[in-house]
């Protein structure tokens, strides 16, 4: 079952997110640093209705943000043409077992509930990342990485 969060399920999903980081920063891949995984973070998206979990047998076991806007990563969009996905997190405990594609799923279906045109992400410029996104539709929008703020990003995007 795909929901959004309640203020509840704060603490499973930062521990999910945590979970991926330490796993990725293991791997010498890092991808989200301590700055970018607070908790009190977590509770302002969960207070903007912006947190989707993902629960399987009673467990809490992905999370993602779905944003309404996104003007640090996307500055030139008009407003209402997108939603924005970010962090999406599955547990390694259940991982490969399709739900980060049921997770885009899902946040495609709610972009299209919102009359918005396009589901819009994006990601470090890794390979397995970028593939991972275009094997479910998703389009590179700039010809190459773009940098915002400390990082460099592939933006992606996919008409619903």
């Amino acid at each position: 079952m795909i929901r959004y969060a309640t203020p509840d399920d704060a603490p499973d999903a930062h521990r999910i997110i945590r979970e991926i980081a330490e796993w990725l920063i293991a791997k010498g891949e890092p991808l989200w640093g301590p700055d970018e995984t607070s908790y009190e973070t977590l509770e302002a998206i969960v207070r903007a209705g912006e947190l989707v979990i993902g629960r399987l047998s009673g467990e809490t076991v992905a999370c993602m943000f779905l944003h309404r806007a996104d003007t640090e990563f996307w500055p030139e969009d008009a407003p209402g043409e997108a939603l924005y996905l970010h962090r999406l997190a599955v547990t390694r405990k259940f991982a490969g077992r399709g739900l980060a594609h049921a997770m885009l799923n899902w946040a495609e279906s709610e972009t299209r509930a919102a009359g918005r045109n396009y589901l819009r992400l994006d990601c470090v410029p890794r390979a397995k990342l970028i593939r991972i996104y275009e094997m479910a539709g998703f389009v590179r929008v700039d010809p190459g990485p773009v940098k915002v703020g400390a990082h460099w990003v592939i933006r992606q995007q996919k008409r619903v």
